[in-house]
């Protein structure tokens, strides 16, 4: 089960670390400072500081002497508010369950549990000051943390990536429908596959981890439009993840391009592959298989879920 920060509250988190780890000396940081220090790209570093001007944690100041700075002292800021101004709102969007047999027709037998434990999450995340997280990022910095036992850090090589593929359709209705999508791990797993990576015995299966999102950041009525594509994959392999920019080109009045730039980052483990050579060769095949599997499922454009009257119909239409 993925615990984790998306890319945007990721950066969205980093980006509020580096503003109050500055807050003390009283001076606005710039966006070229906190790209330097948080490693967020460059592309995307104006709409995510905005996230937190707009959660009202992070004013803005225009001309020579403006930047970003918080809004108040970093200790009376808490993580659930720097998560929530990334996320939207903690709480389950839908049942733990989902569908089920038809007495779970109002609630499922987990909803109780489910919602303590978001409302425990929350308590937690309410309860941390971006102060003290501060003060362990500058630990770390300085060397004087004492790394957990469970610490998922890990040595990973880089290599950058850029690629496209044409879509039949008009560019504002792909934008349409990336702008309504936010989910795309079935295509990130498929493309997987799809590479022929994957070592799984039949008797030992090995599990794929793939959690792939497209999220809105510009938006232009006569310029193409700006997201941010990133995932996070686990395999027998390792881990990896990659995150970009993917723009939507129009091409003519009825197709387009998506255009994606990034960088994907493969932790080193024993049995991944090893050279810069090999995991650009696999990278590229992978995020060509997810560009092509994207463009496929929005040309054909959105599917109606199968609710259960639905499925009822289709049965008792094979059956009659």
């Amino acid at each position: 089960m993925n615990m984790t920060l998306s890319k945007r509250g990721d950066y969205v988190m980093r980006s509020a670390i580096a503003l109050a780890r500055a807050y003390e000396g009283g001076k606005p940081r710039k966006i070229r400072e906190i790209v330097a220090d948080t490693e967020v790209p460059r592309t995307f570093a104006s709409q995510i500081l905005s996230d937190l001007v707009h959660g009202g944690l992070a004013v803005s100041r225009a001309g020579r002497e403006g930047g970003y700075r918080l809004s108040r002292p970093p200790e009376e800021i808490n993580v659930l508010e720097v998560v929530e101004a990334a996320e939207g709102p903690l709480k389950a969007e839908r049942c733990a369950l989902g569908e089920g047999p038809c007495r779970w027709e109002d609630v499922c037998p987990l909803h109780e549990t489910w919602t303590q434990a978001t409302s425990r999450l929350a308590e937690l995340l309410s309860g941390t000051s971006l102060a003290e997280v501060a003060a362990r990022d500058a630990a770390i910095d300085e060397g004087r943390y004492q790394v957990p036992p469970d610490a998922h850090r890990s040595h990973a090589r880089s290599v950058e990536l850029s690629d496209l593929v044409h879509v039949e359709l008009a560019a504002p209705a792909v934008d349409g429908v990336l702008s309504e999508r936010r989910n795309w791990s079935g295509a990130l797993g498929a493309a997987v596959h799809e590479v022929g990576e994957l070592e799984a015995s039949a008797a030992h299966p090995s599990p794929l981890v793939a959690d792939c999102s497209i999220d809105p950041l510009t938006t232009g009525a006569t310029s193409a439009s700006g997201y941010l594509l990133a995932w996070r994959l686990s395999e027998p392999g390792g881990r990896s993840h990659f995150e970009g920019e993917l723009r939507v080109e129009p091409v003519d009045a009825e197709r387009c391009e998506l255009a994606v730039s990034g960088s994907w980052h493969q932790e080193v483990v024993s049995g991944a592959p090893q050279t810069t050579e090999v995991l650009g060769d696999r990278a590229r095949r992978v995020l060509r298989g997810v560009l092509r599997r994207i463009a496929r499922e929005v040309e054909e454009g959105p599917r109606r879920p199968l609710t259960r009257a639905r499925t009822a119909r289709r049965r008792s239409a094979v059956a009659g």
